[in-house]
């Protein structure tokens, strides 16, 4: 195959994975939950729920699913999401249980995780002319609580990063209750736009305003950069939000950092390449995701710090950035196929590999957020459906002139 048929059969891979890993049964109480890994099919991810509400509109555009019946998930899936997910103030628990919807053990209740579940509720709201799945959406947006999370630290305003009630629960360090806060760039970009539809104007620009913006280098060039490096921080709000076509009310230009950051962690990699036998030109992408160890948190400079990382290559890490470093990416997916039949399955790329470990290592994992992300990067890039559609949305316009972006 050439590489726009090796890029076709990913977008067919990954749209059957999720249909194939998603609860479809009716009457379930867990209709329309998503896995978050495919060796735990038992669990399902509430953030992998947002990618394939997004994947059905690509599934839909492209024949793979009729309407109706990608329609008929669609609503479905709101209607778990409205009267079965637990929810606190309108935030999810990170895990369910995929047959009942019920929180998985004593998980906590993660923003990042209902933002990016709430991405695909907007996307799939904005792409189907559907009344019903119009008014569930709107109600699982304005029944999340933004000002519950709202805080100040040293003359910052900030977002809280998750919440857990139990003493042994998961993250809680000491007192049961809040965990973290977002205080630099990362992956919750997404948040300031769904925030800034419920929130005061004045609040809704201060939170924007005050997350730390963190410049680092790696070989000249110059990065506002997540603190560990990691290659998905810099991918999940630009899966939806068209960063191209605008900049932010500081001219920060989100999508030369996301291209500066992939070319980055690209040429670490060729510069590790002696010392790593998975890393070379065709052959990179350092990020979190399943690698010989179990799950993985990696990332390359420039980051705060010296990097961790193993020598896994993240195929899905690569895979999504398509838009941002193309014929850079187009090479490795045809040198995965071709040179390394090993990293392809019957969903398309698997999460990983490792060569420089005895016998190499090919991961059989599969994750619900690594596939949705690297499919709606690969869709961005050939069609722009995900970018046109999310961005153009009535809540997503509305923040954007609430928090003062500006179209080029």
């Amino acid at each position: 195959m050439n590489v726009d048929e090796i890029l076709e059969q990913e977008r067919r891979g990954s749209v059957q994975f999720l249909l194939d890993f998603s609860n479809l049964q009716p009457d379930s109480p867990g209709f329309g939950l998503t896995v978050d890994v495919s060796s735990q099919p038992e669990r399902a991810s509430i953030a992998a729920t947002g990618f394939a509400l997004t994947a059905w509109v690509i599934a839909c555009e492209h024949g793979l699913l009729s309407s109706e019946r990608a329609l008929k998930i669609v609503r479905g899936t709101l209607q778990t999401l409205w009267e079965r997910v637990p929810q606190v103030h309108g935030f999810f628990s990170h895990f369910v249980d995929m047959q009942t919807a019920q929180r998985w053990k004593q998980c906590e209740y993660s923003t990042i995780d209902t933002a990016l579940c709430l991405n695909g509720v907007i996307t799939a709201a904005a792409y189907f002319n559907d009344a019903e799945v119009r008014d569930l959406a709107e109600r699982i947006l304005q029944r999340v609580d933004w000002g519950w999370l709202v805080f100040t630290q040293q003359g910052k305003t900030l977002f809280r990063m998750a919440y857990n009630p139990d003493q042994q629960g998961d993250y809680v360090q000491g007192q049961p209750g809040w965990i973290g806060q977002w205080d630099m760039s990362a992956e919750q970009k997404m948040m300031y736009l769904q925030a800034a539809g419920s929130l005061e104007p004045a609040l809704a620009q201060r939170l924007y305003a005050d997350f730390r913006r963190d410049v680092a280098e790696f070989a000249g060039v110059e990065v506002i950069c997540n603190p560990g490096g990691n290659l998905f921080a810099y991918q999940f709000s630009e899966a939806w939000l068209d960063v191209g076509r605008y900049l932010d009310p500081y001219g920060v230009d989100w999508f030369e950092n996301t291209r500066r950051a992939a070319w980055a962690n690209r040429a670490f990699c060729i510069e590790q390449r002696e010392q790593f036998a998975t890393y070379h030109e065709r052959s990179w992408g350092i990020s979190c995701g399943d690698s010989p160890w179990g799950y993985e948190v990696s990332g390359s400079p420039p980051c705060l710090g010296q990097p961790q990382h193993t020598g896994t290559v993240s195929i899905y890490g690569a895979l999504s950035c398509l838009p941002f470093l193309p014929e850079e990416t187009r090479a490795m997916a045809a040198y995965l196929y071709h040179e390394q039949p090993q990293t392809w399955g019957p969903y398309g790329f698997y999460d990983a590999y490792h060569l420089g470990v005895q016998p190499p290592w090919y991961s059989r994992r599969l994750y619900g957020i690594d596939k949705g992300c690297s499919l709606l990067m690969i869709e961005n890039a050939q069609t722009r459906l995900i970018w046109d559609v999310y961005t153009q949305s009535a809540p997503i316009q509305q923040a954007l002139r609430v928090l003062g972006f500006q179209r080029r």
